[in-house]
């Protein structure tokens, strides 16, 4: 005698539900590489959203006493296969950029498709960034190899009698932001991974992150299997010693959660939460921020 309908739907449904634990356990024993893999012939589309709120010493309390800054930022990785060596080249292009900054009362905006109704200064600061291409190589193991095409950055944008991050620093600093969460060997799910990170941040010195990275689990988002990937840890600055008219104290944090599509082995979404302990010219000034970095489109490259 067959199951009624009612009862036969309750039970293919457990039976899936119980395919879906066996299916996604054996892949979470297992060791696997997080490596990103640019494929040829795609073109990614990614927006960064940043938020940031500065307390400045000496104000009080309040919307006055602190700048609260947004800021989003949108860009294709167009990738192609280069015929001599069989590398792909990945080439970075910033699309997009829009900013609020409100501080001590007063609210500044720049938004990239109409800059003339900015502030000279955030055109110079945004705009020297908007449709500049830089382009990182990797080869067939999807290592990275190096990065060209920096000439437009080389010098970086003049801030005040300093300059900004330039070129190089900036192509290191972008593939360090999908790549940082990522362990060097293969892991599986629960393991766990030191962290020592340094990013070079010109006028600055270098940022130094030191934490735990650990593959918490496998996820499904969006009809995809992720890893997901959780990271702790401290941030100061070194180098350039009292030349520096701005430091990172210890005792400074970042933790993050990101996201690592195993289909198609990109870095999909990731999210970071900064507590920053500044120190500005002899004084403390405390930030926070949050980023998160979203890719919103994998599309075939139009011809």
């Amino acid at each position: 005698m067959s199951l009624p309908l009612k009862k036969q739907n309750v039970l293919t449904a457990a039976l899936a539900s119980l395919l879906i634990i066996f299916s996604t356990s054996a892949r979470a024993d297992e060791k696997i590489t997080l490596r990103p893999h640019w494929e040829p012939g795609k073109t990614y589309t990614m927006e960064t959203q940043t938020e940031m709120l500065t307390t400045m010493p000496g104000l009080g309390s309040g919307a006055a006493a602190g700048q609260k800054t947004e800021f989003t930022q949108t860009m294709t990785i167009t990738v192609s296969s280069e015929a001599a060596t069989g590398n792909s080249l990945a080439e970075v292009k910033f699309t997009g950029i829009k900013a609020t900054i409100g501080m001590m009362g007063t609210t500044m905006t720049y938004d990239s498709s109409d800059p003339s109704k900015s502030a000279p200064f955030l055109q110079q600061a945004f705009g020297s960034m908007l449709n500049k291409t830089f382009t990182m190589v990797f080869n067939k193991d999807d290592k990275y190899i190096e990065a060209r095409g920096l000439d437009a950055l080389k010098q970086g944008t003049p801030l005040g009698q300093t300059k900004a991050i330039n070129g190089d620093q900036m192509a290191d600093m972008f593939r360090k932001s999908f790549e940082m969460a990522l362990p060097k060997e293969p892991v599986a799910s629960g393991d766990s991974w030191k962290n020592d990170t340094k990013l070079d941040m010109g006028p600055v010195g270098q940022l130094a992150f030191t934490g735990t990275n650990k593959f918490d689990s496998i996820v499904d988002r969006d009809g995809h299997m992720h890893a997901k990937i959780t990271m702790d840890g401290t941030m100061n600055t070194e180098g350039l010693g009292d030349a520096k008219m701005v430091k990172i104290a210890e005792g400074s944090k970042l933790t993050g959660e990101s996201y690592f599509d195993l289909d198609r082995k990109v870095m999909d979404f990731s999210e970071t939460n900064t507590d920053l302990k500044m120190n500005v010219a002899g004084q403390e000034v405390p930030v926070k921020q949050k980023s998160v970095n979203r890719i919103i489109s994998i599309e075939d490259t139009k011809k």
